[in-house]
């Protein structure tokens, strides 16, 4: 009583992906260019501990492995990024967290690997690589929504 839902779209997905691409790649960006050892400890054993949820992410342990990779991709921009960049990252990934929900049901019959996505865009920010480590991100952020709105056009229900 007294509030509602916004419906799941297509144009709300897009939406939230592209405010998230423009934003999340300049703040790694930023991170791997001025990141230091600190930022280099915070990152390693964020991945780490994301690592353990998802090899493969098992239903049981979703909602922590949702929790592990908010705080994987808020590792990779904490380098640089301002406290309103958090902020505005932090509610889009909210904004987004049923959508992910959605897309890992149909990731596991897409042939889909998070984990190696995970793992490419970690290395890659390690060794420094920054031009490489925001197209690794760019393809892992696009490719919940990809694979979202092929299965809406494809006329599954992926929405409950």
């Amino acid at each position: 009583r007294g509030f509602r839902v916004a419906r799941a779209t297509i144009d709300d997905l897009t939406d939230l992906t592209r405010l998230r691409l423009h934003i999340e790649i300049e703040a790694l960006r930023q991170s791997i260019r001025h990141g230091g050892e600190a930022w280099r400890t915070q990152l390693a054993r964020a991945y780490e501990e994301l690592s353990a949820y998802e090899q493969p992410i098992r239903p049981e342990l979703r909602k922590r492995w949702e929790q592990h990779n908010v705080r994987f991709h808020e590792a990779l921009v904490t380098a640089e990024a301002s406290p309103w960049t958090l902020k505005v990252l932090r509610m889009l990934s909210r904004h987004g967290e049923r959508y992910r929900r959605y897309a890992l049901v149909l990731q596991d019959s897409s042939g889909r690997d998070v984990h190696s996505e995970h793992q490419q865009i970690f290395e890659l920010a390690m060794a420094g690589h920054e031009a490489r480590a925001a197209l690794a991100l760019e393809a892992h952020i696009r490719a919940t929504p990809d694979l979202l709105i092929r299965a809406w056009r494809d006329g599954r229900q992926v929405i409950g």
